[in-house]
């Protein structure tokens, strides 16, 4: 065996471990979340993709347009592949989206910060309009701050992180009638939620979707979606990198997504939990939950946010404290773990709270 050779082979075999320990790392440990240990599923899974990579090769470039792979998620979502443009991640599609309309850009606050960073990053000034008491938008506020900064491209979740409800249907219909600009609606918790803006896409011709595998425990494969007419999906590819989803993400991915049950059972299991720990918290004095559609739930403590994030850190839980004055003050968002993980977390803060 040459030199050469060699290399490709041990390079070969690394790409394979890498591969491995993604799946290991993010598929493994959500099925383990919200599949309670289903093994048999999991190696199924985790076994299959080790026999595609084997023969995959990374001395290649990949597919540029993933055509196999934006078949699949089209089969998923039920959607068009030239509907579609892939990202790595939903963040370099949110790139892309602000380079090719340009600012200004318009954000709900709070929201997701990957809009406004990204902005900023871009030199491109960003609106700011507030959420209602009920997190809820102000189409009223959007599109008199819109049409005043002359914005191009308006960036709502829904449902929104960090507060996990989803907007109004009548506020979002009508910010897509009465605004020039590009709309785009960040669906990235769509399947934990159900309801979906992609059947609009006819009707308004500024609407463009994004959603993500990575919530659905593939989020080291990097794989975002965009979803728009093809006339603006045309114009995003030409400023597209290339090659941006690698080999090895693309075929884990079609792998991954031919196991339709596996992925059905963890989201309905996740959903379950969601509502039982929902619940716990509404029982809890003290705290304020907030209704979800998303794999987490924001609740609001009477007492210091931040000393109880250091108590459940010490206590060896880890949640997102988002405690800071305004709209978010003694906020913290708590991710949905296991029936096991949600009763310690649950048992941990009664404690701290006194109860």
């Amino acid at each position: 065996m040459s030199k050469w050779n060699r290399f490709f082979y041990q390079a070969h075999k690394a790409a394979v471990l890498w591969l491995f320990i993604v799946l290991y790392l993010f598929l493994f440990r959500f099925i383990f979340i919200a599949v309670f240990h289903d093994s048999i599923q999991t190696s199924t899974v985790v076994r299959d993709i080790a026999r595609i990579a084997k023969d995959t090769l990374i001395n290649l470039y990949p597919d540029p347009s993933a055509k196999e792979l934006k078949k699949a998620i089209a089969s998923l979502w039920r959607m068009k592949p030239e509907q579609m443009m892939l990202g790595n991640g939903s963040d370099e599609l949110i790139q892309t989206v602000i380079l090719a309309f340009g600012g200004p850009v318009l954000v709900p606050a709070p929201t997701f910060a990957m809009y406004d960073i990204t902005s900023r990053a871009l030199a491109q000034k960003v609106v700011s309009v507030p959420l209602d008491a009920d997190f809820d938008l102000d189409a009223e506020l959007i599109i008199k701050r819109a049409t005043a900064s002359r914005a191009k491209v308006l960036f709502l979740a829904c449902p929104n992180n960090p507060t996990g409800n989803r907007f109004s249907d009548r506020a979002i219909r009508r910010i897509l009638a009465e605004t020039d600009a590009a709309v785009v609606i960040d669906e990235a918790y769509y399947s934990f939620s159900g309801r979906s803006y992609l059947p609009l896409l006819k009707q308004y011709p500024n609407l463009i979707i994004l959603r993500t595998l990575s919530k659905i425990g593939l989020a080291g494969l990097r794989i975002g979606v965009l979803i728009a007419s093809p006339g603006i999906v045309g114009e995003l590819n030409k400023i597209r990198l290339p090659y941006n989803i690698n080999s090895l993400s693309q075929i884990a991915a079609v792998s991954v997504l031919k196991h339709r049950s596996v992925l059905n059972r963890q989201i309905s299991l996740l959903i379950s939990e969601r509502k039982k720990l929902y619940n716990a918290f509404s029982k809890l004095p003290g705290v304020t939950a907030y209704p979800s559609e998303t794999n987490f739930i924001l609740i609001r403590t009477d007492a210091d946010a931040s000393v109880i994030h250091r108590k459940l850190k010490r206590a060896g839980i880890l949640i997102k404290n988002l405690n800071k004055p305004g709209p978010l003050e003694n906020c913290l968002r708590v991710t949905i773990g296991t029936p096991e993980e949600n009763k310690e977390f649950i048992g941990t803060l009664r404690t701290i709270l006194g109860h």
